[in-house]
């Protein structure tokens, strides 16, 4: 028998205990929970891209809390595409400033084996960057955002470092600067980038919406000042048609219901909660008499601790079927943690939810 040397007994001690870990580690929503009742049935990209024939359909993507740069749109565009089979990717336009605001616009082309689609990602990070790091004395482990600032002069644990470095320093601020006194310039540096992405669409295109996590109150928010804009401003057409357009909305990481109780009023009973920034652009849509019915389909991981599914029944009676489906973005381990930060970030990687999107349910028959 060989000797046991110290690498090797070390080795074998370690062996028998992770063989008992690996059945722990388990992934409850893969593939995902699809709601049953009545049973989820939704377009997905592939089949609006045939749809709109010889021109491209429109596919507008909004990041969500924690800072994010132009290479967002480099990694999200190619995943969500990959599920389409025979989808090659034109050169995208070159990420730069638009005049007069903080916002940048990613726009890809891409050819798929049914049609065209023409993604737009909406790079709002910069908006928030310059207060966020404020926080950086505060990071254990600097963030590019933060980078050459004075290290943390204190100890903490590995974990703790990992999720108050990410969510806490650099994600929840989003949530907390849009909330407070900077949300009208952020709105309205908003509006200027959305101006410009639907100034260049074709009317009668069809629109989806991908939005994650905060970006989907954002474009939400956005698109509902808009339309409240004097009747024949450009804005308020614009977004008008844009409402109109719209086929089918992805939220993934909804937080409109956590970030909806900043705007009401405290109550001393329990009350209805007031109309959030969605339910009234789908009431303009009801009004205007939108072509095409509208799916919102909302992804949540229940171990996300920021993300919340979206009650139906807020949305009953505004012509919209509304679906929530339950993912696994990453394994959760005992039974006793999935990692926050990949909870909340991975949805848009999960190959699940890009098949799904970029399909639809049932699978397209454009789908192999």
């Amino acid at each position: 028998m060989s000797a046991c040397t110290p690498l090797r007994c070390v080795l074998r001690r370690l062996t028998f205990p992770l063989l008992l870990l690996l059945p722990a580690c388990s992934l409850p929503y893969r593939p995902p929970l699809l709601p049953a009742a009545p049973p989820a049935q939704f377009p997905g990209l592939i089949d609006l891209a045939a749809q709109s024939g010889a021109q491209a359909a429109d596919v507008l993507l909004v990041h969500g809390i924690c800072t994010h740069d132009a290479s967002w749109a480099g990694v999200v565009v190619p995943q969500l595409t990959q599920a389409l089979r025979d989808a090659t990717a034109r050169e995208a336009t070159a990420p730069s400033p638009l005049a007069g605001t903080a916002v940048q616009i990613v726009s890809t082309l891409v050819d798929t084996s049914a049609g065209r689609l023409r993604f737009d990602a909406l790079i709002w990070s910069p908006l928030t960057s310059d207060l966020k790091r404020q926080l950086c004395y505060d990071q254990s482990g600097k963030s590019p955002l933060c980078t050459g600032t004075a290290p943390y002069p204190y100890t903490r644990a590995r974990l703790n470092a990992r999720f108050k470095d990410g969510l806490i320093d650099d994600c929840l601020p989003d949530a907390l600067i849009y909330q407070g006194a900077a949300r009208d310039t952020m709105q309205l540096r908003m509006r200027e980038a959305v101006l410009q992405v639907l100034a260049a669409a074709r009317p009668a295109a069809p629109l989806v919406v991908i939005a994650h996590s905060m970006g989907s109150k954002i474009l939400f928010d956005t698109l509902l000042r808009m339309t409240q804009e004097s009747a024949g401003s450009a804005a308020a057409v614009l977004a008008r048609q844009a409402v109109q357009r719209m086929r089918l909305l992805v939220m993934a990481a909804n937080q409109i219901p956590l970030l909806s109780l900043a705007e009401q009023q405290p109550a001393h009973a329990a009350a209805t909660a007031a109309p959030d920034s969605l339910q009234q652009l789908l009431l303009q849509r009801r009004t205007l008499a939108a072509p095409a019915p509208l799916t919102v389909v909302a992804f949540t991981d229940p171990n996300d601790l920021l993300s919340y599914t979206l009650p139906p029944e807020r949305y009953a009676g505004l012509g919209v079927t509304v679906y929530n489906i339950v993912v696994s973005n990453a394994p959760t381990y005992l039974g006793l943690l999935e990692r926050p930060d990949r909870a909340h970030l991975d949805y848009l990687s999960n190959p699940d939810l890009g098949r799904l999107i970029a399909c639809g349910q049932p699978t397209s028959k454009l789908c192999k």
